[in-house]
C-alpha cells in the first residue's frame, strides 16, 4: 500500500509539471499569434502555396562565400568550395560525408559568375 500512494503522489506532481508546461506553451503562442508568428507543421512547410516560390539558392560556399563547387546531401544539402568541404569534413572525421558536383545554372547569371 505505501508504494502505491508513493506512485500516486509522484503522479500527482508530475501532472501538476504537465499542467504548467501546458499553459506556459499556451501562452507563447498567445504571444506568437499576436506577434503575427505563424508555424506550419512539417508537412505544410513541403506543400508550396500557388504563386509561392522556393528560397533561392545562393551558388556560394557556405563557409567562405566562395564561388560553390561541391554539394553534400548529408549536409543538408549545404554548399561548399572544395577546399572548405575538405576541411571541414576531414576535421569532424566524416570521411562517410560524400561530395557531388555543384553545377552551375542560367539562374547564377545574376550574381556574375561563370558557367
Amino acid at each position: 500500500k505505501q508504494w502505491y500512494q508513493r506512485r500516486v503522489a509522484i503522479t500527482a506532481g508530475e501532472e501538476e509539471q504537465v499542467e504548467y508546461l501546458i499553459k506556459m506553451t499556451e501562452e507563447e503562442a498567445k504571444i506568437d499569434f499576436r506577434a503575427g508568428v505563424e508555424f506550419k507543421s512539417p508537412e505544410e512547410e513541403e506543400k508550396k502555396l500557388p504563386g509561392e516560390e522556393e528560397e533561392e539558392e545562393l551558388p556560394w560556399c557556405c563557409v567562405c562565400n566562395e564561388d560553390a563547387e561541391v554539394r553534400c546531401a548529408e549536409c543538408d544539402n549545404d554548399l561548399y568550395c572544395k577546399r572548405c568541404f575538405k576541411e571541414g569534413h576531414d576535421e569532424f572525421d566524416l570521411e562517410d560525408h560524400k561530395p557531388a558536383i555543384f553545377k552551375k545554372t542560367e539562374k547564377h547569371k545574376k550574381y556574375n559568375m561563370e558557367l
